[in-house]
């Protein structure tokens, strides 16, 4: 009875040991999964040819041969071509299972990456939102909804000189460039956090623009803001796009607002930077705040005459790192910065 007894006791620990080393397999031809189709994405959706081969060189990076690759697809979920699945399968060898009858089992692994858009990309304004030193984000740096912040400063606010404007283009423009930037939040050079891996990604890092720039300041505002009301976001009558008809409350998912009027120029992306040295003279993306353009004000000595230092304020909407929901959409091949992320 006893040898009896052993006999399953060791046949049940053997089982143990198998289906640990199964599901570990099974772990990690997931993250090969994953790994391949985050890879593959960044190709999205201009060249699927690109996308597959780049899906597979992934996957035979993290070890997984060509015979285990059962599906590489391009599909459609919100824009053409703008997913891809991968799909991964194996037979898993029993080891001790074998007493028992068994000899292997398949094992599979999918995933399936999107290529999506920041709402609102097209509106890039040239200020900074410093981490660990701004009141819109805790001191996780995480984003605070609905919080009111500085994000182009005044003198007694500045980091040793610097006010907060940024150089997008560091093609020396100066303050016309500056305020261009302001009234089109367009910038020729495509921007990416520090870390994102997309193909278009030209640089991460940016200039810091000396100076208050006063005038390029309120006249680039001033200048942003005479497009409003913006049809169909005015429903009070007020004249102006407020933040309750541009933004509005979240139907779904973690994101605390949605947006409501995306013509809107009070809509606007702001970069979350830390600095590279004292004094600053670039700053490197560390990621995207989404935010509400409330305007500007003279703060400091001479203000009557237009002269003192101007500050523009903002109310934080959210805030991207990597990947977060309510702040993205569909791919837009207008926007100058795009997400990756996995959605199966």
């Amino acid at each position: 009875m006893f040898a009896l007894g052993l006999a399953v006791v060791v046949g049940f620990a053997a089982m143990t040991i198998d289906v640990g080393l199964m599901y570990e397999e099974r772990r990690g031809m997931q993250n090969a999964a994953d790994a391949a189709a985050l890879a593959g994405v960044a190709e999205l959706p201009l060249d699927p040819i690109a996308a597959r081969k780049r899906a597979e060189e992934w996957a035979a990076n993290n070890g997984v041969p060509s015979s285990e690759i059962k599906t590489i697809e391009v599909r459609t979920t919100d824009a053409l071509n703008d997913t891809l699945y991968v799909e991964l399968g194996t037979d898993f060898g029993w080891v001790f299972g074998r007493v028992l009858g068994l000899d292997s089992s398949p094992l599979s692994a999918s995933a399936a990456a999107q290529i999506q858009s920041m709402v609102g990309t097209s509106n890039l304004m040239p200020w900074a939102i410093v981490m660990g030193d701004s009141a819109c984000l805790n001191a996780m740096d995480e984003p605070i909804p609905g919080e009111d912040c500085s994000v182009k400063i005044g003198a007694s606010d500045s980091v040793v000189g610097w006010y907060g404007a940024l150089d997008l283009d560091g093609s020396g423009g100066g303050s016309s460039e500056y305020e261009s930037n302001v009234v089109d939040g367009a910038a020729e050079t495509v921007y990416c956090a520090e870390g994102q891996q997309e193909p278009q990604c030209q640089s991460s890092v940016v200039d810091a623009l000396a100076g208050n720039k006063v005038g390029g300041t309120g006249q680039g505002i001033d200048t942003r803001l005479m497009t409003e009301p913006t049809e169909g976001c005015d429903d009070n009558g007020s004249g102006i796009d407020d933040f309750g008809e541009v933004f509005v409350p979240a139907v779904s998912g973690q994101a605390q607002f949605g947006v409501g009027c995306p013509l809107s120029p009070r809509l606007i992306i702001i970069p979350i930077v830390t600095l590279n040295g004292l004094p600053v003279q670039t700053v490197t993306i560390e990621g995207w705040a989404l935010a509400y353009l409330k305007g500007y004000m003279c703060v400091g000595v001479n203000c009557p005459t237009g002269s003192g230092h101007w500050e523009v304020q903002i109310t934080m909407v959210d805030a991207i790192y990597a990947q977060a929901p309510g702040m993205i959409g569909a791919f837009n091949p207008l926007s100058g910065i795009s997400v990756s992320r996995l959605i199966q």
